[in-house]
């Protein structure tokens, strides 16, 4: 057998490197829809958990402004024993924090006297599985608010 001893080892020519040589395309071939798929889920997966997070803080601060509402009328009338929420002022307070934040997000607000529960919604586009077929995801945040006064620990 002849050995040039310039050329490198996988291009001697004989007809078993050109077989495997062969192999190496197919595997590459069969694989990359595989490839291509997991970088898409990383991509639109880091995506999600960013606009999760954002959409968390919106519910957060929804949550936050409908608890401040408190129904004065009742707070005065107990001598500042007992707060309840003014729960139509509670609903219209997030409502309007959450419109403020974007058109593209829908909300829920549910009131009880003593707690405000808000859920955000919000569609997001994908980039990369897109190639699959997925062109959207759909987000929730929930958060809620409670009503609270005076200081509840510590020493005076």
């Amino acid at each position: 057998m002849k050995r040039d001893g310039c050329a490198p080892f996988w291009r001697r020519g004989t007809w078993l490197d050109v077989a495997q040589r062969g192999q190496v395309l197919v595997w590459v071939a069969v694989l990359f829809p595989f490839f291509l798929s997991i970088v898409g889920l990383a991509i639109d997966g880091g995506i999600m958990l960013s606009a999760r997070r954002g959409l968390q803080n919106v519910a957060d601060g929804a949550a936050r402004a409908g608890a401040t509402q408190i129904d004065e009328a009742t707070y005065r009338a107990t001598a500042g024993q007992m707060v309840v929420l003014d729960q139509a002022s509670a609903q219209q307070a997030a409502a309007e924090y959450v419109a403020s934040e974007g058109a593209e997000l829908s909300a829920s607000v549910s009131t009880s006297p003593q707690r405000v529960v808000v859920t955000v919604r919000r569609t997001v586009p994908t980039s990369f599985l897109r190639l699959v077929g997925i062109r959207s995801m759909a987000i929730t945040a929930t958060a809620d608010g409670e009503v609270r006064y005076g200081i509840t620990q510590g020493n005076p």
